[in-house]
């Protein structure tokens, strides 16, 4: 039953304007915002050393600046995009899974389907479900502008990883995008308000809330010092604990967090904060009226 509502739900997403247009959006919001950057910094030269030790200005007339085209590795790229929690791609991403999520309710289809005895459990399931596989696509999305951005500008990398270290980072990243997608949408359906989930959206997705959230942990953990154990796993604080590819999977001092490497941390907080997410959403929605 979950598996026909959640191909239904994907039949009409895809054939509706709001998934193309976030589509087009992220692609713009990575692969145009790197081409222009670059583009800037190559115009306005860039400090080079020669030789000789001397500083020089590079000539930027011919093209991109030698400087504009190199980058430290394919995670590091990734990770100076703004690409994760806290970020423009999360908050629109965020945005447009509460407006998938809350059309049904708008629309009366969420009373008629469940009226048919389906299982509201399933339904609040497969919203979840629905707004991960959605985040996952956007996020796929962006990684693939830029590294095709990349290709076409000749960007060339100071350091090469593994296949497999590239692919265990960009699913972080693509989880941590997830948990702060599925924090709000968890909201907008126990809210069961568009707008609070819009707002929602926007707060958890920019990481304003989470901003938020330090600020409050840090006023009560002046009382209650045991508090401030809780600041470390917050999403939007888990996103700031990697940089690139080396630190996140280094195994020295460097990549460590909280006695664990810093990818476990992130790991554990991501996957923590989904369950939380889901299991709340559930809970709440398990006997409530549709209506």
């Amino acid at each position: 039953m979950m598996f026909n509502l959640l191909r239904s739900d994907l039949y009409r997403l895809v054939h509706g304007r709001k998934f193309w247009v976030v589509t087009a959006s992220v692609v713009l919001l990575t692969a145009g915002l790197l081409t222009t950057l670059m583009l800037l910094g190559a115009a306005t030269g860039a400090a080079q050393t020669d030789t000789d030790g001397v500083t020089v200005t590079a000539n930027a007339t011919s093209g991109l600046a030698a400087s504009a085209r190199m980058m430290d590795s394919h995670t590091a790229m990734l990770s100076s995009s703004g690409m994760g929690g806290g970020s423009m791609l999360a908050m629109f991403v965020a945005v447009l899974a509460v407006l998938v999520v809350m059309d049904d309710w708008d629309a009366g289809f969420v009373k008629n389907l469940l009226a048919g005895r389906r299982s509201r459990m399933v339904y609040a399931a497969d919203r979840l479900l629905l707004s991960a596989l959605l985040t996952a696509w956007n996020v796929a999305v962006a990684i693939a502008s830029l590294e095709l951005t990349c290709l076409a500008l000749g960007v060339r990398f100071r350091h090469a990883e593994s296949l497999g270290t590239y692919l265990a980072f960009c699913g972080l990243k693509t989880l941590g995008v997830i948990t702060f997608v599925m924090v709000a949408v968890a909201l907008a359906m126990i809210a069961r308000s568009k707008a609070f989930g819009v707002a929602a959206a926007v707060l958890v997705g920019a990481g304003v809330m989470g901003s938020l959230l330090n600020i409050v942990l840090s006023m009560i953990a002046a009382y209650a010092p045991w508090v401030g154990r809780l600041t470390p796993w917050l999403p939007s604080n888990t996103v700031k604990l990697y940089a690139d590819g080396a630190g996140l999977f280094a195994t020295t001092a460097g990549g460590v967090s909280l006695g664990m490497p810093v990818w476990a941390h992130a790991l554990i907080c991501f996957v923590g904060w989904i369950v939380l997410s889901v299991g709340a959403t559930l809970l709440v929605n398990r006997r409530r009226d549709v209506c």
